[in-house]
């Protein structure tokens, strides 16, 4: 038995049990949500500032990094980075800043070299970050020694997944943001994912309310009762680990799986969907038959009002032929027109909603919403307003 089916099989009894006795993942009470919790514009600067400033974040797949040499930069969080793998295979993070008089040093989103040379004065640098030639250095008089390197930021790579933190100088300590989710991501097998489809949508909504339509199935009969017909029902269970949450729902026909021996539960129907807080879901999927394939969605907001979606469309393992490419390709134009057309829709519609409703609304978000109120709950905590 693979470890992903274990893992899913280990999952299985609370979700039939949960069947079983027909309930869902609840929370104790309802939360009364102020409207200002998505339109506030200080509140929108201290999320921006202690979380996408200084916790760790996926930044990308390790195997967007293949090979020594390979690099990426990271925009996203509006500090530019630039992430590279080293020969000797590490991967480093360094501020996309030249040290000299602070021109982006490199231009394209990606790309394989062992060597970045700033266009404006042509000071270059090594993967490791290192100042390798300066034209004309006997000028600086050795004044520049101490300063002549790329200022490094925080990175580590683990279960094929590379965390950046962006503040420079900042230490990142993975164990303790991942609280246990390590054992969960060591079998997914993440570091053999190969990346089928990428999206970048841009939403006109506040970026909780994007992350919000991932944390509760109260919405599946209703907003998705054409796009995942047949395929899940809204009961779950609901597991926290820290800030991150695992959110575990049921196929549609589970009750059938009640009194029937564990070793015939078909369990790889089983979705499973991750939230490593601030803003990355991880959706393991059960809509290819050939093959597992994994979701990676990340919302990175731009402004109070704004926030734009990272997609990234992976097959574990790599595609194996052309029929299961034509499975991906249907499986994807399925989960992407729902992503677009309704749960982001959804989001941008009740975002311009909140502007009409009066100064002193609030929201009532119920207690089978409970990733929702999870969230809310652990941002607030983390911002000092809880």
């Amino acid at each position: 038995m693979n470890r992903l089916k274990a893992l899913r099989l280990d999952l299985a009894p609370d979700l039939v049990e949960a069947a079983r006795k027909g309930e869902t993942a609840l929370s104790a009470a309802v939360l009364h949500e102020h409207r200002s919790f998505y339109t506030d514009g200080e509140q929108f600067e201290r999320e921006r500032e202690r979380l996408f400033r200084t916790m760790p974040l996926v930044a990308c797949l390790s195997s967007d990094l293949p090979s020594a040499g390979s690099y990426r930069t990271f925009d996203d969080t509006g500090i530019p980075i630039l992430i590279a793998r080293g020969g000797d295979g590490q991967v480093r993070a360094f501020l996309n800043i030249c040290p000299h008089r602070a021109s982006r040093l490199v231009r394209d989103t990606q790309g394989q070299s062992n060597r970045f040379t700033c266009r404006f004065h042509g000071w270059t640098f090594d993967s490791s970050g290192n100042n390798v030639g300066i034209p004309e250095e006997r000028y600086f008089c050795g004044e520049v020694d101490a300063q002549k390197h790329l200022v490094a930021c925080s990175a580590e790579e683990r279960h094929g997944l590379v965390f950046v933190q962006v503040a420079p100088g900042s230490k990142m300590d993975l164990d303790a943001h991942l609280q246990g989710l390590d054992a969960d991501f060591a079998v997914l097998g993440l570091a053999s994912a190969e990346v089928t489809h990428r999206d970048l949508l841009p939403v006109r909504a506040n970026w909780k309310y994007g992350l919000d339509t991932f944390f509760e199935t109260y919405h599946l009969r209703s907003l998705h009762r054409e796009s995942f017909r047949g395929l899940f029902s809204p009961i779950c269970v609901f597991y926290t680990a820290g800030l991150h949450h695992r959110y575990t729902f049921s196929p549609l026909g589970i009750q059938d799986w009640v009194g029937r021996a564990r070793d015939q539960w078909p369990v790889d129907s089983i979705p499973l969907q991750y939230f490593l807080f601030p803003n990355t879901i991880l959706s393991v999927g059960s809509t290819s038959p050939s093959g597992l394939t994994v979701s990676m969605h990340q919302i990175f907001p731009q402004s109070v009002d704004h926030f734009v979606s990272k997609l990234s469309y992976c097959v574990i393992g790599g595609v194996k032929s052309e029929e299961q490419r034509a499975e991906i390709e249907r499986a994807y134009s399925v989960s992407r027109s729902a992503l677009v057309n309704e749960d982001y829709s959804v989001a941008a519609e009740a975002h311009a909603g909140l502007a009409a409703l009066p100064r002193e609304s609030t929201l009532p978000i119920g207690r089978q919403e409970i990733g929702v109120q999870n969230f809310h709950r652990n941002l607030r905590k983390m911002i000092g307003t809880a």
